[in-house]
């Protein structure tokens, strides 16, 4: 104990000696573990750690697709095959179905959005959750006309009630209806969106019991002990194989369409979106530390060249190798173990930071903090990039000779060939990680500039938009639900400063979009062809204007499109393709499936469309148009009234004063109402890009800190050639060297290393391309922009980097230096 305490007061005194060493590698690795720990407690918070509730590894999901119907899919199943699977599959202890979905309360005296879930009463047993206070829902208030129950979230019930125990058994109006108040959730619960505040029952009728394909639901089963996710999938399978059977008719359709059902775990569906650019962000954040570490084991190796001569005296003294290194690893491990503490401290300032340029559009954003595991692995991870760097210094360590040290020192070196070398491959090392990370970076930020510009088929400017939503309890049939919207555009079209105002189902960019198969009078489909799901869009007249959108051929809806007049339809360009390729679209038929069983069908139930119009194609979901393949259709909605709507306003004024005034007038029609989801097109346009600007944002940090460290490690690199070489620069010069012959040398050996780098970098580059393709848009993983641009930009740090070096090479004085020798 007294040799360990000896060699750490020796380390201590070691490294103050060496202050600035000790300081820069404290705050390399401090800046390098901060990054780390900042990803990780993104990657543990979002994708490693098990939702928040018992043995979430067994909650799997089941999804319907449609891949060749070009269905945005969305992990729906229908309700048919919930009580089909309840009946037929073993594989689960239980199962569940949920969906969010928006309802209005009172709160503090005004009607306000907040968003419930209705699910099943076994979600709670499937869940293994129960209220804090009261009870779950009972098993037959799962049915129609006993589902008026309602659980309050913990929050929700301090806001509503005060926090007063006696709230069980008390009514809440909810979206115009009675509900009772039977129990509070726990503190801090949440299940998929902390935004939920309500748990409903849900409740189906006869006919939704046998409904398949009709997908709005999730669909949750738990295994049983001992049974695997690749066991329910089989199942699955075997009841979809049956289904066909029952139902031939559908059979070829289904198949056409590659229809099949999926099923994962629960946490995978949360994380498709994200999972790749976490695993892409973290691993750029551990090239980030490799860099650092380069640097650092650099520079360790400097300060041993510098030593030489003190290690072989203390040799030649009588200290043992082994005791050197056992001071060099406590003063390594010790600088680690600092740095990994500063940079766990840093690393939540950077959680901070990334909050505010857009941490919460992941999922599980609320779960992200520096826990006890992000702490520990940090630390780990400090002290295994100590154990890193230290090996350098201690393989140098057991060369020392004692007669070569001291006469390397006499001469005025500061190290032998083989620690250049060492060094230079580590700067070799220390571009070509850059040069990989810069091209990463460069790729997002390329992908990201594109998007920027992209045109997302209307104009968001001065268009602003709003939410609201009809309770069926008061608006029940269609005449009531075409009233309102007969009362409310005119009040909205009159606010001072609006142009233009309609509605619309579906709002661009607002992820609430649904999609039905559609046939077209006369269409021949192929063998083989599979029925397509288009986008399916209520919209009002001045819609089309005010969102901005052009009517490519013949024109857009308009008061005359009454629920008296013939059913009219407008189709986007890809759609029309689709079904027209080569004629005319206006003044088509187009009609729904009527008959469940043959769903080509034509009868005298079947409602016909006539195409009266062809809109430019919109980028609905996303910018990247990764959706909506086979497009979308406008159907009139005073002939399809929809209870869930956007308003679109164009208005030339100020965007608060109109949501100000649509608040009123909506008051004034019905004082139940409440709008929500209130956002500008410009808004919805940037909060599409969340995710990708953060994901870039964090790329581009990365990629300017390893471009610092490595344009570091070139200068040390160089300063130390510079060093080394003083004797032969000073020489050269007596012997007639130019000033610019010793600046060519300099400048030689460094872009040696930067190309030596850069053939790394390109190695390195083409292993990225996989993971980095599927993250970018209308940029090629070897975009030659982008690669010359990373060329470019490494090259000219590089110069920077070597200039003081070979400033100081040109000013070697041959008479001082040969004096000296």
């Amino acid at each position: 104990m007294d040799t360990l305490f000896l060699d750490v007061k020796y380390a201590v005194r070691s490294l103050w000696r060496d202050k600035g060493f000790a300081l820069t590698v404290l705050l390399t690795f401090a800046v390098c573990i901060a990054a780390n720990a900042a990803l990780f407690a993104i990657v543990n918070s979002v994708i490693l750690r098990p939702l928040p509730m018992a043995d979430a590894n067994a909650i799997l999901i089941m999804s319907n697709d449609y891949p060749n119907a070009g269905a945005t899919g969305g992990n729906y199943a229908a309700s048919g095959d919930y009580f089909d699977r309840l009946r037929e599959m073993t594989v689960f202890e239980s199962q569940a179905m949920f969906r969010t979905r928006n309802q209005t309360v009172e709160l503090n005296g005004s009607p306000q959005q907040i968003r419930g879930m209705l699910v099943t009463p076994s979600w709670f047993h499937l869940l293994r959750v129960s209220p804090m206070m009261g009870r779950a829902f009972a098993e037959e208030e799962g049915e129609i006309g006993r589902e008026q129950e309602v659980i309050l979230s913990h929050g929700l019930w301090q806001e509503l009630y005060g926090g007063d125990k006696a709230v069980l058994g008390r009514t809440l109006r909810i979206s115009g209806r009675p509900f009772t108040v039977v129990g509070v959730m726990p503190r801090n619960f949440n299940f998929i969106e902390p935004q939920v505040r309500l748990w409903m029952p849900l409740a189906f009728t006869a006919e939704e019991k046998t409904l398949h394909h009709s997908n709005n639901w999730y669909h949750i089963g738990r295994l049983k002990p001992g049974a695997t996710l690749q066991q329910a999938q089989a199942q699955v399978d075997a009841l979809n194989k049956e289904n066909l059977e029952r139902f031939p008719e559908l059979k070829e359709l289904l198949i056409n369409a590659g229809f099949h059902t999926t099923v994962k775990p629960l946490q995978d569906m949360l994380t498709a979106g994200v999972k790749g650019t976490l695993y892409l962000l973290w691993g750029g954040a551990f090239l980030v530390l490799l860099i650092g570490g380069l640097n650092i084991a650099n520079l360790a190796l400097a300060r041993l060249a510098m030593r030489r001569k003190q290690i072989a005296t203390r040799i030649a003294l009588g200290a043992g190798r082994g005791q050197l290194v056992r001071q060099l690893i406590l003063e390594n491990l010790g600088l680690a173990l600092l740095g990994g503490i500063g940079g766990i401290a840093l690393g939540g300032g950077v959680l901070r930071a990334l909050n505010a340029i857009g941490l919460e559009n992941f999922p599980r954003a609320n779960e992200v903090r520096m826990d006890g595991t992000v702490i520990l692995v940090s630390l780990g991870l400090s002290l295994a990039a100590g154990v890193f760097v230290g090996l350098f210094p201690l393989a140098g360590i057991s060369k020392i000779g004692i007669s070569d040290a001291l006469h390397e020192e006499s001469r005025g070196g500061t190290g032998g060939k083989k620690s250049r070398r060492v060094r230079q491959l580590l700067v070799t090392a220390q571009v070509g990680l850059a040069f990989t990370l810069l091209m990463g970076a460069g790729l997002l930020l390329a992908s990201f500039r594109t998007l920027l510009h992209v045109d997302p088929g209307f104009n968001p400017s001065g268009v602003v938009s709003a939410s609201i939503a009809l309770p069926r309890a008061r608006y029940s049939k269609d005449d009531e639900l075409r009233s309102f919207m007969n009362r409310a555009l005119p009040a909205v079209r009159a606010i001072p400063g609006v142009s233009y105002a309609g509605a619309t189902a579906a709002i661009p960019l607002g992820n609430n979009h649904d999609d039905s198969v559609i046939l077209a009078e006369g269409y021949q489909m192929k063998p083989g062809e599979s029925l397509i799901s288009p986008l399916n869009i209520s919209v009002t007249p001045d819609y089309f204007e005010a969102m901005g959108i052009s009517m490519v051929r013949g024109r857009s809806f308009n008061n005359g499109d009454s629920e008296t007049a013939p059913r009219v339809i407008i189709v986007d360009e890809r759609l029309a393709r689709h079904f027209w390729p080569h004629s005319d679209p206006i003044g088509r038929r187009m009609y729904f499936p009527s008959d469940a069983k043959d769903l080509l069908k034509v009868s005298e139930k079947t409602l016909w469309f006539t195409v009266v119009g062809v809109a430019r194609t919109l980028r609905y979901e996303n910018l990247d148009d990764s959706s909506a393949k086979v497009g979308a259709y406008y159907v009139c909605n005073a002939q399809d009234p929809a209870s869930t709507f956007t308003f679109a306003i164009k208005t030339a004024g100020d965007s608060e004063s109109a949501v100000r005034a649509l608040r009123a007038e909506i008051t004034r029609l019905d004082p139940e109402l409440a709008l929500f989801d209130i956002h500008s097109m410009s808004e919805r346009i940037d909060l599409s890009l969340a995710s990708r600007r953060t994901s870039m944002l964090l790329a581009n940090a990365f990629g300017g800190v390893a471009l610092f460290l490595a344009s570091l490690g070139i200068y040390g690199v160089l300063a130390y050639l510079v060093a080394q070489r003083t004797r032969e620069i000073g020489i050269r010069v007596a012997l007639g060297s130019s000033r610019a012959g010793i600046l060519r040398l300099v400048l030689q050996e460094g872009f040696k290393l930067v190309a030596m780098g850069f053939v790394l970098g390109i190695v390195g580059a083409a292993l990225l391309q996989k993971g980095v393709a599927s993250q970018i848009y209308g940029v090629r993983p070897y975009d030659p922009v982008v690669l010359a641009g990373v060329m470019a930009l490494l090259a000219g740090i590089a110069l920077v980097a070597c200039a003081v070096p070979a400033r100081r090479a040109m000013g070697v004085d041959p008479v001082v230096v040969l004096r000296y020798e």
